[in-house]
């Protein structure tokens, strides 16, 4: 279940660039006598993930990487990943990484330099419940972010993206969804758009291999695709 499900330590390994990306699945009749062929996107498709840039310049980020490494165990384990939502949404002066860091009432930070910690203050909630397979939700708008289309948002680790709605009424709004819903998200639940995340496995067995150069200093990538067979497990349990 979500509790138990190990969560990339983004605060440590944090990638120069994040390309998540839907990966549709059409189906097609094949090609008419004029050579054209009529292609139908179905519910199926999974999440494309890439982590670009991930710096690795000292022990605890290194150590960091071989722990996860060893979570994946190639292709068998899966993470659930971050995906950065900045570009889709504004974020307030003073958010990093996904948090709103400020200091005491008086300016100052803690001893050791660091600042207080919150969730970056955008509400979006699930107004009807949302049923494994379906292609359309209704959301509620409630304070930080002026427009439901084109966002990105996950619920226990279930990664989705809204298209263009079909209905406004109020703050409620009406959207087909990329992929079908993955696990049924009831009425009023809170759905996490500052900083969704998406269960994952590597795309390739050895897909965190890296290198140790002599400046110590090194920038790897890893590719990640969506667990679907966790979702199916889930559906049939």
């Amino acid at each position: 279940m979500p509790d138990s499900i190990v969560v990339w330590p983004w605060r440590i390994l944090k990638p120069t660039s994040v390309q998540p990306n839907p990966v549709a699945f059409t189906r097609s009749g094949g090609k008419s006598l004029g050579g054209l062929s009529r292609n139908t996107r179905t519910d199926r498709g999974w999440w494309s993930i890439a982590y670009r840039g991930v710096a690795l310049t000292n022990p605890s980020q290194r150590r960091s990487w071989n722990m996860m490494r060893q979570q994946f165990g190639g292709m068998a384990g899966s993470v659930a990943v971050p995906v950065w939502s900045h570009d889709l949404a504004e974020w307030p002066a003073g958010a990093s990484n996904g948090e709103l860091l400020s200091p005491h009432s008086d300016g100052s930070p803690f001893s050791d330099g660091s600042l207080y910690s919150q969730r970056i203050p955008i509400d979006v909630e699930m107004v009807s419940l949302a049923e494994i397979g379906d292609t359309s939700v209704t959301l509620r708008l409630v304070y930080g972010i002026n427009s439901l289309s084109g966002i990105r948002f996950s619920y226990n680790h279930a990664l989705y993206e809204t298209g263009m709605p079909t209905l406004i009424s109020g703050d409620e709004w009406t959207l087909p969804i990329f992929p079908a819903i993955r696990a049924d998200i009831p009425a009023g639940a809170e759905l996490e758009v500052a900083m969704p995340t998406c269960l994952v496995k590597l795309a390739a067995d050895r897909g965190m291999d890296v290198s140790f150069t002599a400046g110590r200093f090194d920038m790897v990538d890893v590719a990640f695709v969506e667990d679907t067979a966790y979702w199916n497990d889930l559906a049939v349990a």
